[in-house]
């Protein structure tokens, strides 16, 4: 739900419960608007920090051929902090199932491997989830419109959470 319905609603409760003459719901409601006005600021200040702490450029996914479950996405990261940071996790609307994968070499044979443990970034450091190396796994494509021209990808960091990125649809790599 976007925070423009969110408010929407709650403008919408403030103005039928202020029109009642029970002071219960008056008082409610002025609790509710005080709620709304400490979580607020803090949901934007945890949004903002971690922002200030990774950046995620470049992000895309490639389209699957029609009759196709499955896709890879591509992003890259930089950790902007003097920390190392885990990158552990990756989700997205477009698939059923995410996962981090990479590309080994094994006896001359390239094979594609689950990151079960992720990936570390070094402080200030970058790695890019690109073809051929790591990425983005997309298992169960949903339907979508064939207008689409962007996704979400999201990625979870250790001790940080989710930080989301939005991702452009291409139809073959660049």
């Amino acid at each position: 739900m976007s925070l423009g319905y969110f408010f929407a609603g709650i403008i919408a409760h403030v103005k039928n419960t202020t029109l009642m003459t029970n002071k219960g719901n008056k008082l409610k409601t002025l609790k509710i608007l005080w709620l709304v006005m400490i979580v607020l600021p803090i949901h934007a200040m945890a949004t903002e920090l971690v922002s200030d702490q990774v950046r995620l450029s470049n992000a895309w996914v490639k389209q699957p051929m029609p009759g196709m479950q499955m896709s890879v996405g591509f992003v890259d990261i930089e950790n902007t902090t003097t920390k190392a940071l885990r990158l552990i996790a990756v989700r997205s609307p477009f698939s059923m199932k995410s996962e981090l994968h990479e590309m080994v070499m094994v006896d001359n044979v390239m094979q594609m491997r689950h990151a079960d443990d992720g990936w570390v970034i070094a402080p200030g450091a970058s790695i890019s989830l690109a073809p051929g190396g790591k990425h983005v796994m997309l298992m169960g494509v949903k339907s979508y419109e064939q207008d689409q021209t962007q996704t979400q990808l999201e990625f979870h960091i250790e001790n940080m959470g989710w930080v989301s990125v939005a991702a452009s649809l291409k139809v073959s790599m660049p």
